[in-house]
């Protein structure tokens, strides 16, 4: 909203301000900070149009500002100056209404006095009587008036010369409000103090004038009072000791609640601030390749080379690269050793990070692995209890058993037989599947073949119960035919088996927009348990229930699917179960391999 560039001003021979470059912009209070001398009051008043400018350029809303008080106020510029410039023979509400007066008011001593309380309510200044003669008034219910009688004529832009100078506390922390609630509104406020404590309190940026120039900008959230005071003396902000330790001590509190994997990024940054440097890198090295700590930093031309020792010697090192070529002076070999040891900390929590999570990894894997095999060896000792208690039977000498009962022995036997070779079979391919090693045999594939052979795969009173609708002309997909029957005859026979009769399964598949084919296998029945809906393709979690196998088939449909680049997934329905499967015409697989091994992430909920 207000731009000044390049501003100077002269006395005579004499250059009150030299080069003032700054900004204002709308909702924001901008300090104007400044030994007496340093050319505040002089910025303020070219700002006003009270003094014309030797040079440079004043611009509002981009457009230049002549000279004259009526032009900055027809820009909608305020100004509340440091001696406040009030009219003595007046009372509160003639100060605060003096050029606005309209002919009613000026005829009715009521409404006079009444729009001058409104105002001042509106802007929360209750404690000024509008009767009260201005002559009365003590020095901190002067400065608000001074500030009530800029804001009645609503202005964009504010600018403010000491106006706490007389106050007390009580009214400086009323006006302070106020502004604030001023600049929430929108008002553009520049404020010139000598308050550095009223600077942090209230503005959003502080911009530092010595000998008549602009000699920094700082941001109050990131910034110390000290910093004001250093810069006012002329000196520098990022080369204090104060500021390397706040620098410091930020640095510690960010590690403390950091994750140990950021530690690093974290250090390397703070020390390039700290160096003022546009380029550093850590570099952790080996445990194999680790050597006796070296004492010193390595000058290495315009590279400083930091050595981060550890218990084993040296654990990383620390690049510094600068554009000159010298050697680090005292201060800076101290820094360098503070973050060499942040450094050495952050590395040592990594360490005892990474072995808790590898504990935890193996005692968790322990646990699966002792409740897949309990629930294995109750699954393959079922089968193998009839098979050897019907062999048994019928081996017996001492009984003769007739055709009939010979035959339903021998069917029992074939059928549990059967469901034993199923049972290790899904073990070999749950074992394949986890370990990444599952083998395909590749060939381009109709989707809708692959869809009949594994519906030609179930018992007649099946087949009858499933309704295939596809879309006509699906193109073929890379992948292997038996593996993907497998897919299919597992989803087919779990929502066939798990309901009754009277259940209907449909197969439908349509090509997507992005080129892979979508297959829905949905049922009408009974749909799957809460406990099994939350995590279906978790072979750990698997109840119990009477026709129930051993709870991998899942597990290894999903990692087939996987391992063909495609996903699988359970849609939320409200009447029985659907699964969605997603296959890509031709997954991404090794040149050299017909196999892909599955991601460690895909496989993650089947892992054993």
């Amino acid at each position: 909203m207000l731009e000044v560039t390049g501003l100077a001003v002269g006395f005579g021979e004499e250059q009150t301000l030299e080069r003032v470059d700054l900004r204002v912009n709308a909702g924001e209070i901008v300090a104007l900070a400044g030994e007496p001398g340093a050319g505040k009051t002089a910025l303020v008043r070219c700002l006003s149009g009270d003094l014309q400018p030797s040079s440079g350029t004043i611009r509002v809303d981009g457009r230049v500002l002549s000279t004259g008080l009526r032009a900055a106020e027809h820009h909608g510029i305020a100004v509340v100056w440091q001696d406040l410039a009030l009219c003595e023979t007046l009372d509160v509400a003639g100060n605060l209404l003096l050029g606005l007066e309209s002919s009613a008011q000026t005829l009715s001593t009521n409404r006079f006095y009444a729009r001058a309380a409104g105002i001042l309510a509106d802007l929360g200044l209750t404690s000024l009587a509008v009767a009260a003669p201005a002559s009365s008034l003590s020095g901190s219910q002067r400065g608000l008036l001074a500030l009530a009688m800029a804001l009645a004529r609503a202005p964009r832009i504010l600018l403010l010369d000491e106006p706490t100078a007389a106050m007390g506390a009580s009214e400086t922390a009323e006006l302070e409000q106020l502004l604030a609630r001023k600049r929430d509104e929108g008002l553009a406020v520049l404020l010139a103090t000598r308050d550095i404590d009223q600077m942090f309190r209230l503005a959003d940026r502080i911009v530092v004038l010595r000998q008549g120039r602009t000699q920094d900008e700082l941001d109050p959230q990131d910034s110390h009072p000290d910093d004001v005071a250093a810069l006012l003396a002329g000196g520098s902000v990022d080369g204090s000791a104060r500021r390397q330790l706040i620098r410091l001590h930020g640095l510690a509190d960010s590690l403390a609640v950091a994750d140990p994997s950021s530690g690093l990024a974290l250090i390397v940054s703070a020390l390039a601030a700290a160096l003022n440097l546009e380029r550093s890198s850590i570099s952790v090295v080996r445990a194999d390749t680790a050597q006796t700590p070296a004492e010193r930093v390595i000058v290495d031309g315009p590279n400083w080379l930091v050595p981060v020792t550890g218990p084993a010697g040296t654990s990383a090192l620390i690049t510094i690269r600068r554009e000159q070529h010298a050697p680090p002076s005292r201060d800076e070999l101290d820094l360098l050793g503070l973050y060499a040891g942040y450094t050495a900390a952050a590395l040592e929590r990594q360490e005892a990070e990474a072995a808790q999570l590898e504990a935890e990894a193996l005692r968790r894997s322990r646990e699966l692995q002792r409740q897949f095999l309990s629930r294995l060896s109750h699954e393959l000792r079922t089968p193998l209890t009839a098979i050897r208690g019907y062999a048994s039977s019928l081996l017996a000498p001492d009984i003769v058993w007739d055709e009939e009962s010979q035959q339903r022995f021998l069917e029992t036997i074939a059928s549990e037989s059967a469901r034993l070779g199923r049972l290790v079979e899904d073990l070999l391919d749950f074992s394949a599947i986890d370990s990444g090693v599952m083998r395909m045999q590749l060939d381009w594939c109709q989707p809708e073949l692959v869809i009949d052979a594994a519906i030609a795969c179930l018992p007649d009173a099946w087949r009858e119960r499933v309704v295939v609708g596809q879309q006509a002309g699906l193109p073929p997909i890379w992948a292997d035919h038996d593996r993907l029957e497998q897919v299919f005859v597992n989803l087919l026979s779990n929502a066939l088996r798990h309901n009754d009769d009277n259940a209907r399964v449909t197969v439908t598949s349509a090509q997507r927009s992005d080129g892979s084919i979508e297959l829905l296998v949905s049922d009408n029945g009974a749909g799957l348990p809460p406990e099994l809906r939350r995590s279906p393709f978790d072979s750990t979690r698997r109840q119990r229930s009477a026709t129930a196998g051993a709870g991998l088939g899942l597990s290894i449909t999903r990692g087939i699917v996987a391992a063909h680049g495609g996903h699988i997934e359970l849609l939320d329905t409200n009447v029985g179960a659907t699964f969605r499967i997603v296959l890509p015409l031709e997954a991404p697989l090794p040149a050299d391999s017909a196999s892909r091994p599955v991601e460690e992430d895909e496989m993650a909920s089947a892992s054993a």
